[in-house]
């Protein structure tokens, strides 16, 4: 089988045609090198395709390409269609991008010995299926490029799937434009607090943006919240991570006053996490 390049992404990536008239990602080691478009690409030569399942689908693989090698790209799409397709667990397409960007930071963070305290509670026997799931990702990892991640990525891992769980279609006109006043908000308010993106926070600042892009989908299904927070989680995340609390406490009035949007106690501790990760 053949495949002809429609867009190359950079050598190792391309979008090709489909012979149903479609389009697809191909992923390989110098699968595009030296190619252009109306070139032909063989199998055997591509380690992964990837189909285009909505208009963020290619924007979103190539911002994560500029920061995450393909190897670890290809295992943890490879494994996000494993599990979907053995629990019968289907997930919105943007678990690609944000768990694949999560799983590298907690590499990164791996090979520099950094700790990492994860406040997440254990929601198992609420959701067995998400952390056998979780179960998977982290053998898989290990069998395929020998990385090791510690027991508290399962919880991580599992509320991922937890919260991109689906069984409905999205209205992604209407996201994006929420989406992109949501990250207006947030932005202005770290500026405010003198958070920049820089070339030393740039991967932690771009997970960030990967987060508030996609978190609106749950807003959009009006599905509950995923993660139940206890006071004494709320206390323990406010001394331990103040003054990132503070900087959410505003978003979060800024964000009803201006959108209308209720910002919910687990969304206020993703961000916490995150904000505190850039400070």
């Amino acid at each position: 089988m053949e495949y002809r390049i429609a867009q190359i992404l950079n050598n190792n990536v391309a979008i090709v045609h489909t012979r149903d008239n479609k389009q697809n990602i191909v992923m390989g080691r110098g699968v595009a090198f030296h190619k252009q478009k109306g070139d032909l690409i063989q199998e055997e030569n591509v380690d992964k395709v990837f189909e285009i399942k909505d208009k963020n689908t290619v924007n979103d693989l190539t911002t994560l390409l500029a920061n995450v090698p393909l190897d670890f790209v290809t295992t943890s799409y490879d494994l996000i269609d494993q599990v979907q397709a053995k629990y019968k667990f289907a997930v919105e397409p943007y678990i690609y991008v944000t768990l694949t960007t999560h799983l590298f930071g907690a590499y990164q963070r791996l090979i520099k010995n950094e700790e990492d305290v994860n406040y997440l509670p254990d929601l198992s026997d609420t959701y067995p299926i998400p952390y056998q799931i979780a179960d998977d990702v982290i053998t898989g990892f290990r069998n395929s490029l020998d990385i090791s991640f510690p027991e508290s990525e399962h919880k991580s891992i599992a509320l991922h799937f937890i919260n991109a769980h689906t069984s409905e279609s999205i209205n992604e006109d209407k996201n994006q434009t929420e989406n992109d006043e949501i990250i207006k908000v947030v932005q202005d308010e770290l500026n405010r607090n003198g958070i920049y993106r820089t070339q030393q926070n740039a991967n932690d600042y771009d997970r960030l943006l990967v987060h508030l892009k996609y978190f609106i989908n749950r807003l959009n299904n009006n599905e509950p919240d995923s993660l139940p927070i206890s006071e004494g989680m709320i206390g323990e995340i406010e001394n331990n991570y103040s003054q990132a609390w503070q900087i959410v406490q505003q978003i979060k009035e800024l964000m009803q006053k201006k959108l209308q949007i209720k910002l919910s106690l687990s969304e206020q501790t993703y961000l916490t996490i995150h904000i505190q990760r850039l400070i």
